[in-house]
């Protein structure tokens, strides 16, 4: 390839066009789902952000995967109101534990023993030549400023970085280019969808360069924004994707076929993007990608797959490593993991949606790991705190030196089982009356209870809390007095028939969008992206 701003770069350097779109005759899109609702206007409060009441939506819809439509539409609960009033729906039965069909417990599957994948390249017998290591280092419109993050370049700053996301000679936008081409069958050179089938080691590992530069890039653009983001609604939300390219691709399908930089919404992603699945190269090479080119409306947060010591053991089954060494080598493929690994360290930890849904991987935390009593009242004070855990944190364990706990509360809490009493014989499940826990059962972390998150959003102010860290069958499970949403958005986890689901948070409404596991396409549909 020649460097990505070379100007005797190819149209399309990867071979591979950009896909259309379409739907089946008939069918719905989401966005027609959602944008026939409508919606009163909304008072401005006193700090100047919007005063919204945030609700649970009382149904799902599901998509169809191949054809990014709706394929289905169902009620979550019957709601019982307390005197007529619609806004004192009660969820919840007497526990506090939401008792409706779709929210089964988290369950643990069991992991497959699976084969090691073949990996190849993409087309060309002979790789061209180029790097991205040659000509300008980052992606442009992004400028180092004098505090060494990242700043507009000059005063036509914004608008080079606007060009930057149609610049197809941009690393990332070659990136997503090469991610097309893994996602399509060429079936007269033999090579399935989501594969790269048989490619010269030269080509693959210029693709290694290609993600090495943009995980540079992108770390530097993590490093200047603070430990909790604010996101502005209307926000899609993803839980863990743990390597599964295929749903994310449908989810971009359904939701932001067009792009992030085109969609009128906002990203959150709640971490734990590596490890366990088939795909963890190729769903980070996407994340990273789209967050150099939209770095404001791409928000990525730290897991606890994040971390070195997580994805690197072998026990997973594969573990990122393992990912990065089939598909490069060892050599290559060990400074990939490496790069980014060194943009995991970066992340941030927390984020808030429109000043009300407090988001992270695991789980609030526990007073202790707050430390200071004479912290500021209200949200401002909890975010400041966030904010002073280190921007660079390689090693967040707080057995550890350099250690956080703090960000390792963030990234590892627990609720805690919906009914203690049976845990407890086993050690399990114990809460003291502060609310909190040792999480015995992950050996490490916390575990917090219904009373304890309901104190937590009276005294910062939030909502709702959305986290991620555990499978459910459904995609998601409302718990916790309704004021907690697990969200799990990778189907199929680890062999199990669970299915994903992502969150869109928009005027007041957290909707819950559900991914079809195991459904084959229609007969004369557009069954594929390929296709499209």
């Amino acid at each position: 390839l020649p460097p990505p701003h070379s100007p005797h770069a190819p149209a399309s350097a990867w071979g591979v066009g950009m896909s259309g779109g379409g739907s089946a005759p008939g069918s719905r899109r989401v966005s027609e789902v959602f944008s026939s609702s409508t919606f009163g206007a909304v008072p401005a409060s006193p700090m100047g952000h919007r005063a919204m009441a945030w609700k649970l939506a009382n149904h799902t819809v599901k998509l169809n995967r191949h054809q990014g439509t709706v394929e289905d539409f169902e009620l979550l609960w019957q709601p019982r109101t307390r005197r007529g009033s619609e806004d004192a729906t009660d969820y919840t039965d007497g526990n506090g534990i939401h008792s409706a069909p779709h929210t089964p417990r988290s369950f643990a599957p069991e992991t497959p023993r699976t084969g090691s994948s073949e990996y190849g390249g993409w087309g060309s017998p002979h790789p061209r030549s180029g790097s991205p290591s040659q000509g300008p280092g980052s992606a442009p419109g992004l400028a180092r400023s004098g505090s060494g993050g990242i700043g507009p370049a000059g005063s036509s700053g914004f608008r080079r970085q606007a060009e930057a996301a149609f610049e197809m000679q941009s690393a990332p936008n070659q990136l997503l280019e090469a991610l097309r081409f893994f996602e399509m069958p060429v079936p007269d050179k033999q090579k399935p969808a989501f594969s790269w089938g048989q490619q010269p080691i030269g080509q693959m590992q210029m693709l290694a360069r290609f993600i090495e530069s943009v995980a540079r890039d992108v770390r530097k653009l993590c490093l200047a924004e603070p430990r909790c983001v604010h996101v502005r609604a209307p926000c899609y939300i993803l839980g863990d994707l743990h390597g599964n390219f295929q749903d994310l691709v449908a989810f971009e399908k359904a939701l932001w076929r067009i792009g992030p930089a085109l969609s009128p919404a906002s990203f959150l992603l709640l971490g734990d993007y590596v490890d366990r699945g088939a795909h963890s190269v190729e769903v980070v090479t996407y994340l990273l990608a789209h967050k150099l080119m939209s770095p404001g409306k791409f928000t990525l947060l730290r897991g606890n797959h994040e971390t070195r010591l997580q994805n690197c053991h072998s026990g997973y089954n594969p573990s990122f490593k393992d990912s990065c060494v089939a598909l490069f080598g060892p050599e290559v493929g060990d400074s990939v993991w490496e790069s980014v690994n060194s943009v995991f360290d970066a992340l941030p930890l927390a984020a808030v949606v429109d000043h009300a849904i407090f988001c992270v991987h695991g789980g609030i935390p526990c007073p202790a790991a707050l430390g200071r009593k004479d912290m500021a009242p209200g949200a401002a004070g909890l975010i400041a705190e966030i904010n002073k855990i280190p921007r660079d944190l390689p090693q967040p364990d707080p057995s550890q030196e350099g250690g956080d706990a703090l960000a390792w509360d963030l990234m590892w809490n627990d609720p805690s089982p919906s009914v203690p009493h049976e845990d407890e014989a086993a050690g399990r499940g114990y809460v003291g009356q502060d609310g909190f826990g040792s999480n015995t059962t992950r050996g490490t972390g916390h575990l917090f209870s219904a009373h304890a998150l309901d104190a937590f959003l009276r005294k910062y102010s939030f909502s709702h809390l959305v986290r991620a860290h555990e499978v459910r069958k459904s995609g998601f499970q409302v718990q916790q007095h309704a004021k907690m949403v697990t969200l799990f958005s990778s189907s199929g986890y680890c062999g199990a028939n669970n299915e994903a689901c992502c969150i869109l948070a928009c005027e007041g409404k957290i909707r819950f969008i559900r991914l079809e596991h195991n459904k084959t396409p229609k007969l004369g549909s557009l069954a594929s992206r390929a296709a499209a």
